[in-house]
């Protein structure tokens, strides 16, 4: 019998902690995600103005990051940064660009290693596709701890939208989730330049 959801409730105070450590982290460090997200935001707004330019393009009212499944697999931790009209995932013309949020993953691999020393106090034999059950947990911690950040990196990224050509509509929807999922509104960014949290 599985006992995923046992090794689960065990580490419930571990993970507590390790959010708590590294949401203080992110509180004093975000701004360092800024720059690498910026330059994705910048590449997104070259496509989506050159489809806009060629009328292929509506104004662009969404923009929406996406956690990846298959990140886990490949380990490469990144998330999609799309841009689309109001259609979202009926656009035709969205485009995604991945981008890893390096301080919210880094340490991932010690904190792991930390996880199963927890567990091989209680546990006996920790099977491989138990501890990739708990890294998925960490991971989804992870994602979660990042979406709270969102509504301040998307005000450290807003003027590299509203500052361009880019046509918009009157406020940009900042949203997150799984792709292909139904998303969840972080804060909406007016184009006139400023944010302001849902």
């Amino acid at each position: 019998m599985r006992r995923t959801k046992e090794l689960e409730v065990y580490l419930q105070d571990y993970r507590a902690e390790r959010t708590a450590a590294k949401r203080a982290e992110l509180e004093k460090n975000y701004t360092r995600m800024i720059p690498a997200l910026g330059e994705k935001t910048d590449h997104l707004v070259r496509l989506q103005t050159a489809y806009q330019a060629a009328g292929r393009q509506e104004r662009i009212r969404n923009l929406a990051f996406f956690r990846l499944g298959s990140s886990a697999y490949t380990q490469s931790h990144e998330i999609a940064l799309a841009m689309s009209d109001k259609k979202l995932y009926l656009d035709e013309c969205m485009d995604c660009v991945y981008w890893k949020p390096d301080i919210v993953y880094e340490g991932i691999a010690g904190d792991l290693e930390k996880a199963e020393d927890i567990l091989n106090k209680e546990f006996v034999r920790l099977e491989k596709f138990e501890m990739f059950y708990i890294q998925q947990r960490l991971l989804s911690d992870d994602w979660e701890l990042l979406c709270t950040f969102l509504p301040q990196l998307a005000r450290g990224i807003a003027d590299r939208i509203t500052g361009s050509s880019l046509l918009t509509e009157e406020e940009l929807e900042v949203l997150c989730g799984g792709y292909m999922e139904k998303l969840q509104t972080v804060c909406r960014v007016n184009t006139g330049g400023d944010t302001d949290g849902k």
